[in-house]
């Protein structure tokens, strides 16, 4: 298959799970099928990456977990021109605005498959990533908006893809009632598999929590349980702060409660995570909200038994034979003492508690995720094209039946009709891009008016975003030169 992959991340490291995901997956999707992955990057182009991914960056501004892309008219035709020519079976979103909305309108212009990963619930769109400590973007009218615009982009999906039952729930809850697949984040389970796991019989008893520092991650409350246990226990807190206030606020606390224990590591390169947890007794996570985190997965793959408060994903994935799963309610006491549980229990126990994690995250090998993935994508193609078969042997018949009729202009007129829409039914199957003007103002017809509106309006918002952060970037650069 040739396949289109499209994220708001200009590289792995960027976004958090949600970026990271978009390029694991392209990249491993890559090994087996014609893939492109279309993203952020400093110059609009197509360009080779490792493991025969191609790139197709379009030129941008922003650091990490903010970028806006240069939308201009050319770039915007550029990148249609790139997909006429790509010829891709499938585009595959996984965020639902900028880039991802282009790409969309495309895929609906010449009846392409079109695929999004819901990696936020659409009802709270405004509680994950960047937004979610930038309260400013945050009020009845921003929300009544992007959901709004989040509406507009669902019902133009051909099938969206849930990451848990939760997920899929939401995604009902909201409205959509097209096709939804239930296909989990993947891993490269490889690298936790070989991880040992901590010493049980070691005086030390190391906790761990990774990801960003903001709120809804809710490392407060690690610090609260932390009181409860004894000396010997340290709370790892590894990750970086997408909210200063926030980590400035624990280290207070820490500092409040005379807890010299509890080190804040900062940010880590991906690949040093590992180590990480092969010194982890216990991974323990107080997040408000995770549609399917990452590095819950990492853990249990890494054989670490896991503590953490009701979410979405220490629901689905998290009891008492991997760790503890504890109500929203629980209070920071409690959390304690089942963190001391199981750093208490022998240790064949322990070892137990090992075995199974290791094994209640098995499936999840990125192997198994893109041969999901791809039987997704072949569905779609075979109801697509036996779809289009079905037109081609009604217009058959129709045109079987007008030839009965008496000779004439009517006999004529219809028959001119006929051929007209089996030329429509030939470029859905075929999927050739239209270069007459005629051809192209039908296809512009099968996107819907009000996706029309929110694809001017993201290329507004696109371009005053890139021109802002591109003088922001300016002048941080200006400014570290003459401090040099």
């Amino acid at each position: 298959m040739k396949v289109v992959f499209v994220t708001l991340f200009k590289e792995e490291e960027f976004g958090g799970g949600e970026g990271r995901v978009a390029h694991e997956l392209a990249r491993h999707f890559a090994a087996h099928h014609d893939t492109v992955l279309m993203c952020p990057a400093d110059a609009t182009g197509l360009s080779e990456a490792e493991h025969g991914l191609k790139v197709f960056g379009i030129r941008s501004a922003g650091e990490r977990y903010v970028y806006f892309t240069a939308l201009s008219g050319r770039n915007v035709h550029r990148i249609f021109s790139f997909l006429d020519e790509f010829k891709p079976d499938v585009v595959h979103a996984h965020d639902p605005a900028s880039l991802g909305l282009i790409a969309q309108v495309w895929a609906r212009m010449y009846d392409v498959p079109f695929v999004y990963t819901a990696h936020v619930l659409p009802s709270k769109i405004l509680d994950f990533g960047a937004v979610e400590v930038a309260r400013i973007l945050k009020s009845a009218l921003t929300e009544s908006m992007a959901k709004q615009g989040l509406s507009n982009f669902y019902e133009n999906c051909d099938a969206v893809i849930a990451l848990n039952r939760r997920c899929m729930d939401s995604i009902r809850e909201f409205g959509y009632d097209g096709e939804v697949v239930i296909i989990h984040n993947g891993r490269d389970l490889s690298k936790y598999g070989a991880c040992r796991t901590a010493d049980i019989s070691s005086p030390e008893r190391v906790l761990s929590f990774v990801g960003h520092i903001t709120r809804r991650k809710n490392q407060r409350y690690l610090i609260e349980a932390l009181r409860y246990l004894p000396e010997h226990y340290t709370l790892q807190i590894v990750g970086e702060a997408l909210d200063p206030a926030c980590e400035r606020e624990l280290k207070d606390l820490a500092a409040q409660y005379g807890l010299d224990n509890v080190v804040f590591c900062g940010q880590v390169p991906h690949s040093a995570v590992p180590a990480y947890l092969e010194k982890t007794h216990v991974f323990v996570s107080a997040s408000k909200m995770e549609v399917q985190s990452l590095v819950v997965i990492e853990a249990l793959a890494s054989g670490t038994p896991v503590v953490g408060l009701s979410n979405e994903t220490i629901d689905e994935l998290v009891d008492d034979g991997v760790g503890r799963r504890l109500s929203k309610d629980t209070d920071p006491e409690q959390f304690a003492r089942c963190v001391q549980e199981i750093c208490d229990a022998s240790r064949a126990e322990y070892d137990c508690l090992c075995r199974n994690a290791r094994d209640r995250v098995k499936g999840l090998d990125y192997s198994n995720v893109v041969a999901d993935t791809a039987a997704a994508y072949e569905s779609l193609l075979r109801e697509r094209s036996a779809a289009a078969v079905a037109k081609t042997e009604r217009t058959a018949r129709l045109r079987q039946t007008i030839s009965l009729m008496p000779p004439g202009e009517v006999r004529d007129f219809l028959m001119e009709q006929v051929a007209l829409l089996e030329r429509t039914i030939q470029e859905t199957i075929r999927r050739d891009p239209g270069l007459s003007l005629a051809s192209r103002i039908r296809k512009a017809r099968r996107v819907p008016g009000s996706s029309w509106f929110y694809v001017a309006l993201t290329i507004v918002v696109s371009l005053i975003g890139y021109l802002f952060l591109r003088q922001v970037n300016t002048a941080s650069r200006a400014r570290k030169a003459r401090a040099l």
